[in-house]
């Protein structure tokens, strides 16, 4: 509620803000416009490039002092920064609240994020001492030096030696850091206590703050290497700043030396850093137009290329921050909103119709004015070029605008890049800015949608391929057909609506001429052409819709992803619940907090495990996810579900349908010198007598043993001819298998010859395998000698049982049945036996005599299983298009469920 507050807050300070500067404003877009509008668009792209090095240099920062963080998270951050430090003038107190309070919602360290704000403070001012050098060499050659330029680099410098004490103090003087702190908090609790309120700061304040500012102090003193990475990242964005001043002085045709360009710039950030005004408005740029009125440039071009360099850099970002506020956590920005139909079906219909908008401007001849302003900077080819790619946008926009209505996501990012494609189409064609507009607004308008727009994207089928050809011919028609009858004038004919047709039928009929009829102007020559290059481009993307493509989840965001892991960690009971984690999965919560990990192949979601979480109402997370998975048009399956699950399954009214056993041995009775384990005993022993050595390293594993690990992966993938396996198996991903623990087994040389990684559930109960690798000459009584010592070691550790993997159902059916049941069970059993070979098959894990549990996989009555089968096969596949296709299918594929 408070955060809400504080927002509308700065709303009410922007209005205000737009209020007093209006006439500002106002002057700015003048000046912009007057000048050469090349070099003003090279000036605004480098400053869009300006921010994004300054996002790095934050990231750099972020990084040297180990907060993780992405570019593209800290870009709205920036520029929302950009926006307070104008409204809300705090000398960088509130950028770096801001940003700590970021950091601090993503799951880092606050403090290491303020201390990361002050050294992108300390690298940007360093840095900047060069270039104030040059500056101020060259007024002093010129005799321009002036006194207060040398006080403002002074301040400057004890600015720089402030912050390199406050950055070093917990290195240099960490007990002294420890009693402020404990100071500070003893004070502010007293004006608690005071005011009769509890202590603010808790008892562990001081000393948990003082921690982290130490370790931020030495991590940027241990990695030098880092400091100067984001220096030099720095020195980057300040040369981007002063190239893009310097295209603004060629827009406006006043050319300028290195010199002097350099020591106006020095100059003028200088003052906007000591500045008492925010971001030194006022002062920054009269102090550069002084600068630049000494070195010989003329007062009235100097501050109109100074107005526009403001008005870029600062003005322009300010106007975005404001904007961007909303998707910066800390004013709430929320993960899922609930979309309000109205606006959605709204945004949609309006899609559709700009898409009949730009079909229909596409076929329109420009004014002749407008035509001849065009003329003067753009070739007539240009302008045809225009109304072409017009017509294909028209045409996009037409297929998004089902997209968005079902809230696709993708469709929203595609339609923003389209509208904003026919703004700049519009305007080649002939100045057509009423289109433009209308373009533009509606980009706004959905631009601002975006939380609305959450749904999975479903890759085309060859249902959808055969809507879209229907679409396509459709659109080719009515443009051609509306063409020639506007445009009949053009052929020197009158054309009904039945003739037009005809015309058009004919044009797409022949490679060359039109049915008789002969152009009089070279719009309609160029129309004639556009009709046959309309239709050839909306055919073949029919066509290629129709290509059965890999249908690939979108990856879940990063705080569905935290989310995931927090759930899995409390509640993730079985070894596979942390496959749950990999990145191939995509998430579901219910409003119970109950989570749904999936992929999706073709038009099935397909779960893997169980639903878990806090709820013990199963069922009704069942009957949720299914009501979503309509939502998105998809079908659902659950795939390796546990007995106990079956009865919520069924109650949600789905059938189950047993694929797999597991193998769980029961470590209170596992000993290997019992009789029973004769068979086990001999190749452990005997690998134990060559000198193989068995350990267990815990996570995070050490770089140097992962190197090894990949070794060895790599040679057993070569071994087996095969890629990497995902949804079901884990895959050598770095990040995945250095947070687990590896199980190894070392030759007598020392070298790893095969490993296994380890799945704990969160209740140290039980503890699974994932994968087991080894090279390609091995002993054999290996995989014996690997699994029993990780069946030992997890007894020691305390488990109570250890899993050693699936195996196919072995029970079949009565002979007579040859049902899409029986087939299902069929090629599940030979998908399992082939993927799950690696861990063993069922005689190996037979030695160990394990307790079995069915597997089983849940789907709804009114699914075709074949449907479902494939999807597994897919999703288990993991590999490319076609090769990982048809390597995860079983052989021989026939229907022939008896023959196995």
């Amino acid at each position: 509620m408070k955060r809400r507050w504080i927002l509308w807050v700065l709303i009410i300070a922007f209005v205000w803000l737009v209020i007093t500067r209006f006439t500002e404003i106002q002057k700015l877009l003048d000046v912009l416009a007057q000048g050469q509008w090349e070099w003003v668009l090279a000036a605004a792209l480098l400053q869009v490039l300006f921010f994004v090095v300054y996002a790095a240099l934050y990231q750099a920062a972020f990084h040297t002092v180990e907060v993780e963080s992405r570019v593209s998270e800290l870009i709205p951050v920036l520029l929302s920064s950009w926006f307070l430090t104008v409204v809300a003038p705090s000398g960088g107190a509130s950028t770096a609240a801001l940003f700590a309070d970021d950091a601090a919602r993503r799951g880092q360290s606050p403090v290491r994020a303020a201390a990361g704000t002050m050294l992108v403070l300390l690298a940007d001012f360093s840095s900047f001492v060069v270039i104030l050098a040059i500056g101020l060499l060259y007024l002093f050659g010129q005799h321009s030096l002036q006194l207060y330029h040398i006080l403002g680099s002074v301040v400057l410098f004890c600015f720089i030696a402030a912050l390199s004490v406050l950055l070093l103090l917990g290195v240099w003087q960490p007990d002294r850091l420890r009693h402020f702190l404990h100071w500070v908090q003893r004070n502010i609790n007293a004006v608690a206590r005071q005011l009769r309120r509890p202590d603010w700061l808790p008892a562990d304040w001081a000393h948990r703050i003082a921690d982290e500012a130490i370790d931020a102090s030495l991590a940027m003193v241990t990695y030098p290497q880092r400091l100067m990475r984001t220096l030099a990242v720095a020195l980057l964005a300040h040369l981007i700043n002063i190239a893009s001043l310097y295209t603004l002085f060629r827009a406006f045709q006043e050319p300028i030396q290195f010199g002097p360009l350099v020591a106006g710039f020095a100059i003028g950030e200088l003052f906007l850093v000591v500045s008492p005004t925010p971001m030194g408005i006022g002062v920054m740029e009269g102090a550069m137009v002084l600068v630049y009125n000494s070195l010989g440039i003329a007062t009235e071009k100097a501050a109109v290329v100074i107005l526009a360099f403001r008005g870029l850099s600062l003005w322009l970002p300010l106007f975005i921050g404001f904007f961007l506020l909303r998707r910066v956590k800390s004013f709430g920005a929320e993960e899922y909103s609930r979309a309000e139909i109205s606006s959605v079906r709204a945004v949609a219909l309006l899609t559709a119709l700009m898409g009949l908008v730009n079909m229909v401007s596409a076929f329109t001849p420009s004014g002749v004015e407008r035509l001849l302003l065009v003329a003067q900077f753009s070739p007539l080819g240009i302008t045809y070029a225009g109304h072409l790619l017009v017509a294909l946008a028209g045409f996009a926009l037409l297929l998004l605008a089902w997209g968005l209505w079902h809230r696709k996501r993708l469709a929203w990012f595609l339609t923003l890049v389209t509208l904003d494609a026919s703004i700049v189409c519009h305007l080649l064609k002939g100045l057509d800015y009423e289109e433009a507009i209308a373009a533009g607004a509606l980009a706004a308008w959905l631009f601002f949608l975006y939380p609305h727009f959450h749904a999975k994207l479903q890759l085309p089928t060859f249902k959808q391929g055969l809507v879209t050809l229907v679409i396509a011919i459709l659109y080719t028609v009515a443009y051609g057909t509306l063409g020639y009858f506007y445009l009949d004038a053009d052929f020197n004919v009158k054309l009904g609506l039945d003739g037009a047709l005809w015309q058009t039928l004919l044009t797409l009929g022949s490679f060359g001429g039109v049915g008789g009829l002969s152009p009089d102007t070279s719009f309609a020559e160029y129309f004639v052409s556009s009709v046959r290059l309309v239709g050839v481009t909306t055919l073949l993307y029919a066509l290629l819709v129709m290509i059965r493509p890999l249908l690939v989840t979108p990856p879940a965001t990063p705080s569905e992803r935290r989310r995931a892991v927090q759930t899995v960690q409390t509640y993730g009971c079985t070894p596979l619940t942390q496959l749950l984690l990999l990145d191939d999965k995509s998430y579901f919560f219910d409003f119970d907090g109950m989570m749904v990990a999936y992929v999706v192949r073709g038009r099935i979601a397909l779960a893997l495990g169980d639903p878990i979480g806090p709820s013990e109402n199963v069922a009704e997370t069942v009957r949720a996810f299914r009501t979503w998975c309509r939502s998105n048009h998809w079908d659902l399956a659950f795939y390796q579900a546990r007995p106990a699950f079956v009865g919520h399954y069924r109650a949600a009214g789905l059938h189950t349908l047993p694929v797999a056993q597991e193998a769980r041995v029961e470590l209170a009775r596992f000993d290997l010198a019992a009789d029973t384990h004769n068979i086990l005993r001999l190749p452990v022993h005997r690998l134990a007598n060559l000198g193989c050595r068995f350990e267990v390293v815990p996570p995070p594993v050490p770089r140097h043993a992962m190197r090894e690990l990949a070794s060895v992966s790599d040679e057993w993938l070569m071994t087996v001819q095969s890629g990497e396996k995902s949804f079901s198996l884990g895959w050598f991903d770095e990040k995945y298998v250095r947070n687990t623990p590896v199980a190894i087994v070392r030759a007598p040389e020392d070298f790893v010859i095969a490993f296994a990684n380890l799945l704990p559930s969160c209740d140290h109960a039980e503890i699974g395998v994932d994968m087991v690798r080894h090279r390609r000459d091995v002993p054999g009584g290996l995989l014996e000698f690997l699994f029993v010592h990780m069946v030992q070691w997890a007894k020691d550790a305390g488990y109570q049982y250890f899993n050693l993997g699936c195996v196919a159902w072995d029970q079949e059916g009565s002979e007579a049945e040859e049902t899409e049941m029986s087939w299902a069970q069929y090629y599940l059993r030979e998908h399992i036996s082939q993927v799950y070979r690696y861990k063993g098959s069922r005689s190996f894990k037979e030695k160990f005599h394990p307790h079995w549990h069915p597997l089983y996989l849940v789907y709804p009555p009114e699914v075709s299983l074949a449907l479902v089968t494939m999807a597994i096969i897919r999703a288990d596949a993991g590999s490319g298009l076609v090769r990982g296709y048809v390597r995860g299918l079983p052989r021989p594929m026939r229907f022939k469920p008896r023959e196995v």
